[in-house]
């Protein structure tokens, strides 16, 4: 009889790459990403979301107006910012990031999701992103210090394990999507498959729109959300509310 012939495969980079990006969105990261609702909380409580496709029109709504039209430049900006080690690149694009968000709650949200990702990647021998955090936020600052936001630290993860791009940006809109979704399996009885339907509209979006986040310039990045802004800005005072504020 032939002898059996085992077939084996030696891991690459790009394999250890994608598994360090399902590790970076995956739901199990401890920065506590589940507990915003972005406005969406207080969007059903006024009625405007309350059907399945209302749901997968506001989500695709704010992916195409404000995620992939801001928040996916601006962390083509820091990846690069981090790849070429530009510290002050790294500060304005931060500080840029942060300007953009037009309530306190998404402010807020921000910086508490920034910090709890610094926290875990050095950790994780991250250095230089504990090298950043050393100069942006020195001890005796007194909270005068520049915050280091969750898109700065995605995109210094994403350099030091080598994941592209291209997939990072896929990885940072998934991740959105998906926690708006566990948000609204809560807050509205639509049902699981009613959310994968809304997931897969969702993924198509991505997969077609990602690229063309490469094109926008400087100056045309943008969002403009502003039933989003007004839904955030009074979800703090919404009563018997189930997500953070």
């Amino acid at each position: 009889m032939p002898g059996i012939v085992i077939r084996t495969h030696t891991m690459n980079n790009s394999y250890r790459s994608l598994l360090r990006l399902m590790q970076l969105i995956s739901p199990s990261t401890p920065v506590g990403a589940y507990a915003y609702s972005q406005g969406l909380e207080q969007a059903v409580a006024w009625g405007w979301v309350q059907t399945e496709q209302q749901l997968e029109d506001w989500i695709c709504g704010v992916l195409s107006n404000s995620i992939l039209s801001q928040d996916a430049p601006l962390l083509i900006r820091l990846y690069n910012a981090w790849e070429s080690k530009d510290h002050e690149q790294l500060l304005y694009w931060n500080q840029y990031l942060l300007a953009c968000r037009e309530t306190r709650e998404l402010r807020q949200e921000e910086m508490l999701l920034g910090q709890a990702l610094t926290r875990l990647l050095i950790t994780l021998d991250m250095m230089d992103l504990q090298a950043l955090q050393e100069v942006w936020q020195p001890k005796s600052s007194l909270g005068n210090g520049a915050p280091i936001c969750y898109a700065t630290a995605f995109s210094c993860a994403g350099v030091n394990w080598n994941i592209d791009l291209s997939s990072l940006l896929l990885g940072y809109g998934w991740a959105w999507a998906e926690n708006q979704m566990m948000a609204a399996l809560k807050l509205l009885p639509i049902g699981q498959s009613a959310g994968q339907r809304i997931l897969s509209a969702t993924a198509e979006l991505l997969a077609a729109e990602t690229e063309r986040c490469f094109a926008i310039e400087d100056d045309a990045i943008a969002g403009a959300l502003p039933g989003l802004a007004h839904a955030s800005s009074a979800h703090e005072s919404q009563y018997s509310r189930l997500f953070r504020s």
